[in-house]
């Protein structure tokens, strides 16, 4: 199988069927050579121990607008003298990232995913409350999965009630791909809630409270330094591309995932127990990202998997690709199971310094939202065909754009 002369990424014929090129590439070039839609060489790693060590190496840079790097086709025509491009590069790499991370991760804690969860409960409820009351057929997208994330994001930042409505529309249109046109809209958008974020920040500074953005403003490094108004900027920034859009989107893979396993959705309903690893079975086999979403610059020659990676090479970690390797998650690698004891290895988090941090608490809006949603409603049942679900897919996101359903009844 000659991969080299074949655009990455790969398509999937059915969803959540990984390509056959993952494991004839696991199997037999771990590391291998690819094209990009661009024309652009680029390198591919698809083995889960080889992904791992990727995740790992300090010598793979995030950053990848550099010279020589190979362009990312993604469907918006790129101005390279945008502001975009300098976004968050005070903590990217090291040492500032490392700085950054080391303060920011005091308050993103189990503790406080755990102290969440009351809140995501009731969000939860009062969504189902809302839609029970209308009755009939809702969306899972639009009416609930992409509800509760912003939800949360308020709660965190703390956005008085009043006040949600308008950056819930900003947090959209920077966040959501299907409300963006073009590169020049994601730049306004983005300049858009970094002029929230900052005066938003200004007003905690000048009275603090007890929600998350506020512990953020208060909190001191080793060396009693405190995040500027600028890392703080980019940390509301980065909370919400990675906590809004990426939760919503794989709740509602995780709701189509179980709509096309209904063995599965009846095993979780009979034993609502198993939520916390079916969460995990469903991060990893339906995981959001087509699998070319973390993208490295080698900045030196980097032996991996028994190749060597030349200095100046982009690399494509597919973490979509580690989460079916056999060899770590059995056979049955390509099937959905959540009962699958080695679930629990997943990377979908992604993996070393850059390890989401608010993973604990994306697990906890899954798993509340998921197990409310069934015991609610028991009788809840995909409206038509599932052949039918289009899916939004692009170089970095892979999802359902609607995903109705329809309900007879509530079970209190």
């Amino acid at each position: 199988m000659d991969v080299t002369a074949r655009p990455y990424p790969f398509a999937r014929q059915r969803p959540f069927e990984e390509p056959p090129q993952w494991p004839w590439l696991r199997d037999n070039t771990p590391v291998a050579r690819v094209k990009l839609a661009s024309g652009d060489p680029a390198w591919l790693v698809t083995r889960y121990e080889d992904v791992r060590a990727a995740m790992l190496d300090p010598r793979f840079s995030r950053s990848i607008d550099r010279d020589g790097a190979a362009r990312v086709d993604t469907g918006y025509q790129a101005d390279r003298s945008s502001p975009v491009f300098s976004f968050g590069g005070s903590i990217s790499e090291p040492p500032g990232h490392t700085r950054w991370r080391r303060i920011v991760a005091k308050a993103f804690t189990q503790r406080q995913a755990d102290a969440m969860r009351p809140r995501i409960a009731a969000h939860t409820d009062e969504m189902l409350d809302a839609i029970e009351a209308r009755g009939g057929r809702f969306d899972l997208m639009a009416d609930f999965a992409y509800q509760i994330p912003i939800r949360v994001i308020c709660d965190l930042l703390g956005i008085e009630v009043a006040n949600r409505a308008e950056f819930t529309a900003l947090a959209s249109r920077l966040t959501r791909r299907d409300m963006q046109s073009s590169f020049a809209d994601f730049g306004e958008a983005l300049g858009g809630i970094g002029r929230y974020a900052a005066t938003l920040i200004a007003r905690k500074r000048r009275a603090l409270g007890d929600d998350l953005l506020s512990k953020l403003i208060a909190l001191r490094d080793d060396d009693e330094s405190q995040l500027s108004t600028e890392e703080l900027v980019s940390t509301v920034i980065l909370l919400l591309m990675a906590g809004y859009e990426s939760t919503a989107v794989q709740l509602g893979n995780a709701f189509f995932a179980l709509l096309l396993n209904p063995s599965q959705l009846a095993l979780l309903r009979a034993r609502p127990e198993l939520i916390g690893n079916a969460v995990e079975e469903l991060l990893r086999w339906a995981q959001m990202g087509t699998g070319f979403a973390v993208a490295k610059f080698a900045t030196a020659n980097v032996e991996l998997g028994g190749v060597t990676i030349p200095a100046g090479a982009t690399v494509f970690v597919s973490l979509g690709s580690g989460n079916r390797d056999t060899s770590v998650f059995g056979v049955d690698a390509d099937v959905l199971n959540l009962t699958r004891e080695s679930a629990s290895g997943q990377i979908a988090f992604s993996h070393g310094p850059h390890f989401c941090l608010g993973a604990a608490l994306a697990r906890a809006e899954m798993q509340e939202g998921i197990a409310r949603v069934l015991a609610r409603f028991p009788d809840l049942r995909f409206d038509g065909d599932l052949s039918d679900v289009v899916l939004s897919s692009n170089l970095f996101t892979y999802y359902p754009r609607e995903l109705p359903v329809t309900v007879a009844g509530a079970a209190r």
